[in-house]
């Protein structure tokens, strides 16, 4: 079988791009043949080591010319004659349905999150609908395209996280310090996120404001926020405010390596994010691959009860689920981790067990290949 995927990006960080990256990968491991159209030219190709061919990418810039160009080369490289499309995102399945048109060529379609829980344009509603499979990465999402879009041909594939990066956060602890801080603090809270105000909900301020709280129970408590984004002068004044200064640190973009190290360094991961309604679109997490990475990395979360999140974290077993919109219930969940040592070390442990059960390459391509073979 040969497979072309249509793809915004890979080389990011960011979840999507690493849900592409490892989707491509474990396909190359199934098919004959797997190519990669990027769109966008974001991140640092020198992160990856793919194992399929990469077409484009077609502009620094999600602009008009750029995503002309892009189904240009759509076109071009259905010549040929693959026997699947896949997209990564339902941006592209106008795309993928347009080579279905021409060539006859089926597609699957990808579907994280926001982008589909909510009213579609008329072009991705009809794309969608004409998609030989669509595959949600949660329950929640899959409910969505369900009970809104009315959307039956579904098949749930979970995030699944990079085989290198998986290796990274299972190595044993360095005993360095934490990079770009000298000191190795005593206790450390993490989060990990994008910090631009259209990711306000991943709740920054939430913990920022349920550090206090904590801090009078565990005085040596610290804070490492990694992440970039025009949100992030707000935080930073926030815990100013808070006077939280000398116990906060903005990590900025930091390197796969870097961020392993963060990982397997804190005693808890912490993201509290919101699933919320606003202005007739959605925002939240579509599954929150974060408290995933963490779980591999041995480190209990605490999570949010809302949307996707809640489907990577299990309540009392590998972390903590929190309301994402109280400071109280954040700051009781931080110190019953932080104050219940062996409890928080044996919910990292069954955390390291389930997410290498769920959520690696062997799991993806497990489940890949079981939905190629139908789609035979």
């Amino acid at each position: 079988m040969r497979i072309l995927i249509l793809a915004t990006d890979i080389y990011t960080r960011g979840g999507i791009a690493r849900q592409t990256y490892t989707l491509a990968s474990a396909l190359a491991d199934l098919a004959e043949s797997v190519e990669v159209l990027a769109l966008l030219a974001y991140g640092d190709p020198g992160d990856v080591r793919p194992r399929f061919r990469v077409w484009g990418p077609m502009g620094a810039q999600p602009t008009a010319a750029a995503k002309l160009l892009f189904a240009g080369k759509a076109l071009a490289l259905g010549r040929r004659h693959y026997d699947l499309t896949v997209c990564s995102t339902p941006a592209s399945a106008p795309v993928a349905a347009a080579l279905r048109a021409v060539y006859g060529t089926p597609y699957w379609v990808v579907c994280h999150g926001t982008e589909v829980w909510g009213p579609l344009s008329w072009p991705r509603r009809v794309a969608l609908r004409h998609a030989a499979l669509l595959l949600p990465v949660s329950r929640f999402t899959a409910e969505k395209l369900a009970t809104v879009h009315g959307m039956t041909r579904l098949a749930i594939l979970p995030n699944a996280i990079p085989q290198d990066f998986v290796r990274l956060l299972t190595a044993p602890a360095s005993p360095a310090a934490l990079p770009g801080d000298r000191l190795r603090p005593e206790r450390l809270l993490l989060s990990v996120g994008s910090l631009t105000a259209a990711h306000a909900y991943k709740g920054f301020d939430t913990v920022l404001r349920a550090l206090p709280l904590a801090r009078q129970r565990v005085p040596n408590l610290r804070y490492v926020i990694v992440g970039e984004g025009d949100d992030r002068a707000r935080l930073e004044n926030l815990a100013r405010e808070l006077g939280l200064e000398n116990c906060v640190t903005f990590a900025r973009s930091v390197s796969n390596a870097q961020l392993a190290e963060y990982y397997r360094a804190c005693d808890a991961l912490v993201l509290p994010s919101k699933t919320a309604r606003r202005e007739g679109s959605w925002e939240g997490e579509g599954f929150g691959r974060v408290y995933v990475e963490a779980a591999l990395a041995g480190k209990p979360v605490v999570g949010s009860r809302q949307g996707g999140a809640a489907e990577a974290v299990l309540d009392g077993q590998t972390g903590l689920l929190v309301d994402p919109t109280s400071v109280e219930e954040t700051a009781r969940a931080i110190t019953a981790l932080l104050e219940n040592p062996t409890a928080a070390t044996q919910m990292g442990q069954q955390g390291r067990e389930w997410a290498q059960q769920y959520f690696t390459e062997d799991a993806l391509r497990s489940s890949l290949g079981g939905l190629l073979q139908d789609a035979k």
